[in-house]
């Protein structure tokens, strides 16, 4: 169906290229700039963790849609009706479960897909950090370990500061820690607010999208030239005769059993006796 409607929509515009020219280049104008429009529209997500609730809300060129916490309206409790009686369901017969298909890729192409699809992520370019807030309040029952906690934390801070300052555009930053030797729970509060464009979405997936398809296609020469060597070395061609080559005749299956060299010493005993005889009248009659 998609296919028919591409093929329509093609054959649309080559007609009005035809007959007329001018409206054609002005639907294509409209599309490209809806194109580029959509391509370069900011869109984000605001997420966070307030007062023991999680929020979220997705953003589109600053209007801001709220998905949690989601808003349940007062429904009335629907009557009860009784319940119809279930009728017996005969059972259904078994599928058969088909074969698994296998991937057939080798550990060196699995390891170049994730080089290039990490290699393509690079053109994504940087994150636009709109807000980033962390209220952080170190606490717990030993005061030995809460204040080796809150140590932690600010070594981590500092050390993942200058890195995110590298990766993202930052924004309005509100970061600060506490600690509490009298509470026994630690308290977090954060919020987050991400924007970005889709058209670097759409520049990191080419960029990936080119690299993993050239893996890909390697793959598929791989299976190839495999499938042809199998093709020769199993072809029925091979496994036939040569003209002139007389078949081997079959073992006989009353084949004698070669004999034992306890066997062939008592033969030798047997045939040695009567040249020994005669060696003995030969010495008598001299």
């Amino acid at each position: 169906m998609i296919k028919w409607i591409a093929l329509g929509v093609i054959a649309g515009l080559v007609l009005l290229f035809i007959f007329a020219p001018v409206l054609a280049w002005i639907l294509v104008g409209l599309v490209a700039l809806l194109v580029a429009f959509v391509l370069l529209v900011p869109i984000g997500a605001d997420v966070g963790y307030i007062d023991k609730e999680f929020r979220l809300a997705l953003r589109v060129d600053g209007f801001a849609f709220q998905l949690l916490p989601k808003k349940h309206p007062v429904q009335e409790k629907p009557k009860e009706e009784p319940k119809p009686k279930e009728e017996k369901k005969e059972p259904k017969p078994k599928e058969e479960k088909k074969p698994k298909k296998t991937l057939n890729f080798t550990k060196e192409e699995i390891l170049e897909i994730i080089k290039k699809a990490f290699k393509g992520l690079r053109k994504f370019g940087k994150l636009t950090v709109r807000k980033f807030m962390l209220h952080y309040t170190a606490a717990g029952v030993d005061p030995y370990y809460t204040a080796k906690t809150f140590s932690y934390v600010n070594g981590g801070l500092s050390a993942l500061a200058p890195i995110c300052a590298r990766t993202f555009r930052c924004g309005d930053v509100d970061v600060w820690t506490d600690i509490d030797f009298t509470a026994n729970w630690m308290t977090v509060e954060t919020e987050l607010s991400i924007t970005l464009r889709l058209i670097q979405v759409v520049r990191a997936a080419i960029a990936a999208g080119i690299g993993v398809l050239s893996v890909l296609l390697k793959r598929k020469k791989r299976l190839k030239k495999e499938e042809e060597l199998a093709k020769k070395n199993g072809s029925p061609a091979c496994e036939k005769e040569e003209p002139g080559t007389e078949k081997s005749e079959p073992e006989e299956a009353g084949a004698e059993i070669p004999e034992t060299s306890a066997q062939q010493a008592s033969d030798d005993q047997v045939n040695n006796q009567p040249e020994e005889r005669n060696d003995d009248n030969g010495d008598n009659n001299g």
